[in-house]
């Protein structure tokens, strides 16, 4: 009787006279909080973003009151249904459980506009997919489990850039796809052999529209024997899920430094990155083909997928499957799907249908690189400039200050010969608070730093000291794992200095090369072969980007902004202290958020 009375109120009635008081009371001023109660509260529920487990409400009240008796401000004495009542609405703001923290936080790392794909580059999709086929460790010859990561053009379905990465995927290897999506490629088809993905420099001059329309023609047959070219282009956006590797620190601030939204797929809602999902079922296209091939779950593997037997040649080679392939290998063999069959493949998704006719003609359906070829002639070639040390904008960098014996890092000291000329620079040299230089770093190989000289730009190798006398690759984790096998030991010598911290850490890291055999050092026993070869793959491929990064700065050719090449000598780079700024395209060009308001 009471809910129809008060529903059948004049005023104030109706479903919402229905609601649980409860539900609909506010308590929006709290004018019985002190401010800095308020503050200390504050600080404590800006705590619940995911990283901690739950906590109630009264650890939540007993951690403000230990904060307040802190701080000295326990006179305060705020009344306790009050504040409780403050902890728990922010408590209901950030939700029940930690997924629901995490996504709250991730609020302010998702872009605000959203971006319809109407240009080659304009929003990139990227992901990361473990591959169906065992691929064989070249240092062991056992087999691992590989990822594959591939940042692919939503507007026209191109694959602008594919790595093939150990077992997981961390956030360097996702900051260095968008370093392969900003430079071009060139992979050259011969008969019988298909060659690597290079790096090409800018592969056509910059011209008018109407050479970019010729130049499109020219291209639109797109022969199978020749070279494939893929201009680099400069995202507006990505679009990723909310992996680790995605929403960290290093990949914002690549995205920041480039000027690329991050729009991130919703939790549970893989159709928001729907392209590089139907990416990733074409691949079993190229991967059943290939030796090796393990199912997607473990229903579908057969009994001899993974095991090895040892030919009459000695190599490795999967029982009853054919040759084995290595990560790189099978990388090479993806990409030569990708450019001979995947681009030249007409997609369900790109069709295009002739309204000129009078009767509605069927959609004819189009390649990538039909598409993107098509509307490259419309908007015009969109080009990024390119410098041979392109890599080392992404790599993290350091500010480490350069002494006389060398510069120091983690304990271990690294040197060159290029340092010479700045280990006596006065203090605001690099930077106004101390003599600190940057220096590079790259996770995959911590026994090298790289040092760009001011005065003419180039980049220079750093080695660590050592460094010779490595046996196993020295990525961040191996480093962290000796470094902490070392401190449990305690150390050998009685007087600990820079050199014998720096020889037993030496030795730590050897011990992870032949742990799978001896199993000689009892701290590292939580070190399986897995791990090792996973950082023999990242140093390994590590190396290779940076050899292709100093071959390409060996040819010493340069274009300039109307296409003309021109030779780079020690004299032009000198001129300028600095290194010239990284200008991200040939020519601006309108983005989404200048238009508004325009029809």
């Amino acid at each position: 009787m009471n809910w129809l009375s008060d529903f059948d109120r004049p005023i104030n009635g109706g479903l919402l006279a229905l609601v649980d008081k409860r539900r609909v009371r506010r308590h929006s001023a709290f004018g019985g909080l002190d401010p800095e109660v308020r503050r200390v509260a504050d600080d404590i529920a800006a705590r619940i973003d995911g990283t901690q487990a739950v906590r109630s409400i009264d650890e939540l009240l007993r951690r403000t009151l230990l904060a307040l008796k802190a701080e000295g401000l326990d006179s305060l004495d705020p009344p306790e249904s009050t504040l409780r009542t403050y902890l728990t609405q922010a408590a209901q703001a950030a939700g029940r459980t930690t997924r629901s923290h995490t996504t709250k936080k991730l609020r302010g790392v998702l872009a605000l506009t959203a971006y319809p794909a109407l240009r080659p580059g304009q929003v990139v999709a990227i992901d990361v997919t473990r591959s169906d086929t065992f691929c064989v460790d070249p240092w062991t010859g056992k087999p691992i489990s590989v990822e594959i990561i591939t940042a692919l053009d939503v507007c026209t379905r191109v694959v602008l850039a594919l790595r093939v990465v150990p077992r997981s995927a961390n956030a360097i290897e996702a900051g260095l796809i968008l370093y392969d999506v900003l430079r071009p490629f060139s992979q050259v088809v011969e008969p019988g052999q298909v060659h690597d993905w290079r790096w090409a420099g800018v592969p056509e001059a910059i011209g008018s529209i109407d050479d970019a329309v010729v130049e499109a023609e020219r291209l639109s047959g797109r022969p199978l024997i020749g070279e494939h070219a893929i201009p680099g282009l400069l995202p507006d956006a990505i679009r990723a899920d909310k992996g680790s590797i995605f929403t960290g620190r290093y990949f914002r601030e690549v995205c920041t430094l480039l000027g690329i939204h991050l729009l991130l797929s919703r939790a549970k809602k893989p159709t928001d990155n729907a392209f590089v999902e139907r990416w990733h079922e074409t691949l079993q296209r190229c991967l059943l083909q290939l030796s090796g091939h393990k199912g997607r779950n473990v229903s579908q593997r057969g009994s001899d997928a993974g095991k090895i037997v040892v030919d009459k040649k000695g190599r490795a080679v999967f029982k009853g499957d054919g040759p084995s392939l290595t990560p790189r290998e099978l990388e090479l063999r993806l990409r030569e799907f990708i450019c001979t069959d995947y681009h030249r493949t007409r997609h369900g998704g790109l069709t295009v249908v002739d309204r000129t006719m009078e009767d509605r003609s069927p959609a004819v359906g189009m390649t990538p690189l039909e598409v993107f070829d098509a509307l490259l002639a419309a908007v015009g070639r969109l080009h990024v400039l390119q410098r041979p040390d392109l890599l080392y904008d992404l790599l993290p960098q350091l500010w480490l200050t350069i002494r006389h014996d060398g510069v120091e890092y983690k304990d271990l000291t690294f040197d060159c010969a290029e340092l010479d000329d700045f280990r006596s620079v006065p203090k605001g040299f690099f930077r106004d608070q101390d003599r600190a230089a940057p220096f590079f770093m790259d996770p995959r190989d911590l026994a090298r730093l790289w040092f760009r000289r001011p005065d003419t730009g180039a980049v220079v190798e750093v080695p660590w000291r050592r460094a010779f006398q490595l046996q196993a690759p020295m990525t961040d984790l191996v480093l962290d794992a000796a470094a902490k096998a070392v401190k449990r030991r305690g150390g050998t010598n009685t007087t600990i200095n820079k050199d014998s911290v720096q020889r037993e850490i030496l030795e730590a890291i050897n011990d992870i090369a032949s742990i799978d055999r001896l199993r000689a050092n009892p701290d590292l026993v939580d070190w399986k072969p897995n791990k090792v070869a996973a950082a023999h793959l990242r140093e390994s491929r590590s190396q290779f980007d940076h050899a292709e990064a100093a071959e390409a700065g060996a040819r010493g050719t340069r274009r300039t902004r109307h296409g003309a090449s021109s030779k780079g000598t020690r004299a032009d780079a000198s001129r300028s202290s600095t290194p010239p700024a990284f200008d991200p395209t040939q020519t601006a060009w309108p983005t989404l958020e200048s238009q508004e308001g325009e029809p």
